[in-house]
C-alpha cells in the first residue's frame, strides 16, 4: 500500500487536521496495517468533534443575558406612599397588572439611599419627595423579595412613567 492519502483527501495532506503519520502513531498502526477507509473514519471523527465543539462555544455564547437591560418587576400607580416620622418617603405601594414583561401585580417597595428614582422619558433624577398617589411607575427590586401578598422588597430603582393628572 502507497503511503499517499487517497485522492479525495490530497488537499488536507501536511495540515494539522489530517496527518497520516499521528494518526497511525495514535491509533498504534503500522503503514501496512491501517486502510484507507481507517484513515477516512479517522479524518471523520475529528472532523466531527471540531465541528460539535465550535457549535458548543458558539451556542454559549449566544445564550450569555445583556447586563444592561433590567427587568421591570411591577409596573402601575402609586396607590400609598410611606413616609418616616420626619415626612421622609421610605417607600410606596405600587398596584398594577401582571404584563408579559412584568412579574407581580402588587407590591410593598421600600426604598434607600441607593435607590435611583428617574422620569423614564427624560431621564431627570428625581427624589423621593416627588413621588405622590397616582404616579404610574415601573419598579425593578434588588435582593431578596418577601413573597407575601402584596410582594415586599427593596427597589433598585423607580421610573416615573406619567405624572397623575388629578392635582
Amino acid at each position: 500500500m502507497s503511503s499517499n492519502p487517497a485522492p479525495c483527501f490530497s488537499f488536507l495532506e501536511g495540515t494539522a487536521l489530517f496527518s497520516y503519520p499521528v494518526a497511525r502513531e495514535l491509533f498504534g498502526a503500522s503503514a501496512s496495517q491501517m486502510t484507507v477507509n481507517e484513515e477516512r473514519n479517522i479524518y471523520m471523527k475529528k472532523m466531527i468533534f471540531a465541528v460539535l465543539t465550535i457549535t458548543l462555544l458558539l451556542n454559549t455564547a449566544g445564550c450569555t443575558k445583556s447586563s444592561t437591560e433590567e427587568k421591570t418587576d411591577i409596573r402601575g400607580q402609586i396607590t400609598k406612599v410611606l413616609t418616616d416620622e420626619n415626612k421622609a418617603v421610605t417607600g410606596i405601594m405600587v398596584e398594577g397588572k401582571v404584563e408579559s414583561d412584568t412579574v407581580h401585580d402588587k407590591a410593598m417597595v421600600r426604598m434607600n439611599k441607593g435607590t435611583k428614582i428617574t422620569a423614564r422619558d427624560t431621564g431627570e433624577k428625581l427624589s423621593a419627595n416627588d413621588l405622590k398617589e397616582g404616579i404610574k411607575v415601573e419598579v425593578v427590586f434588588d435582593g431578596p423579595i418577601l413573597e407575601s401578598y402584596p410582594v415586599q422588597a427593596n427597589a433598585k430603582s423607580v421610573k416615573v412613567i406619567e405624572e397623575s393628572l388629578q392635582e
